[in-house]
């Protein structure tokens, strides 16, 4: 990794500020060599950061009905709104309510992904006293999903015998009613709410630095249910935010006595 001008100037200050510098642009250079790992489909039996793939997929749904119709990912057109309460360890990929999208975001180098193929959910209505199997006789049309597909890059995802997770209990979401007027029409579907989710997702690991292509989707015949997605999904070089925070740590140094100062680094 070659230095600017500006930062070989700056470098000059003295032996500590090289020392530092030198050994950070090392703890760059490394992080960015283990970026650039594609780590490839995550097993569906297997956990992801902590949580297993039933987890993840109850907390897409939490994720997915708790954000105003405005800024929901799943009525985004453009991808504007993907990283909108996206915090978390695994970063959250929208489908849609049905038809195709075309969407482009950002996802950080080596953070996990998670998407549905395609799913579906009920949400009881407060006092219905609908038991688990009342809740999914409402969507008993998982099972017969055709077309499933899932590809990163033009590269199949779709590796392992199957996909689908299914909830074994109730969880709760917490829908704004902006959402539930356009998804449910309104009230009672409003506020906090026992659900239930069923589909087939898929979690990749460690996307590499550069544009992606991802594209998943499927049909649910008996509801004539079509989704398809097409996400450019942009990665940056891990390094980059490291190289302007040494620049800045370097200008500093410069403009203060190096033998006297001790620089920290923090997160």
């Amino acid at each position: 990794m070659k230095p600017t001008n500006e930062l070989s100037r700056v470098l000059q200050a003295g032996k500590s500020t090289r020392t530092f510098a030198r050994n950070l642009a090392g703890a760059i250079a490394l992080f960015g060599a283990v970026g650039m790992t594609q780590a490839g489909v995550v097993d569906p039996t297997q956990p992801v950061a902590g949580s297993t793939q039933l987890q993840l997929a109850e907390q897409w749904l939490q994720w997915a009905l708790s954000i105003d119709a405005a800024s929901n990912p799943m009525l985004d057109t453009t991808g504007a709104y993907a990283h909108v309460n996206n915090l978390g360890p695994v970063f959250f990929v929208a489908g849609n309510t049905g038809g195709s999208s075309t969407r482009t975001f950002t996802v950080p180098a080596g953070k996990p992904i998670f998407f549905p193929v395609v799913t579906a959910y009920d949400i009881e209505v407060p006092g219905a006293g609908c038991d688990l199997q009342c809740a999914f006789a409402w969507i008993p049309y998982v099972g017969g999903a055709t077309g499933l597909y899932a590809r990163l890059d033009g590269q199949d995802l779709l590796t392992f015998p199957s996909y689908r997770q299914t909830s074994t209990a109730f969880f709760t979401v917490d829908v704004p009613a902006s959402l539930s007027s356009v998804l449910f029409g309104g009230p009672p579907y409003v506020g906090i709410l026992d659900a239930i989710v069923d589909g087939y997702w898929v979690a990749v690991e460690g996307l590499t630095p550069g544009p992606h292509t991802l594209e998943f989707g499927g049909t649910f015949p008996d509801i004539s249910f079509t989704l398809d997605v097409t996400d450019t999904v942009n990665v940056p070089e891990p390094g980059t935010l490291g190289l302007l925070l040494l620049a800045a740590v370097a200008a500093s140094a410069r403009r203060r006595p190096v033998a006297t100062d001790a620089v920290s680094v923090g997160t």
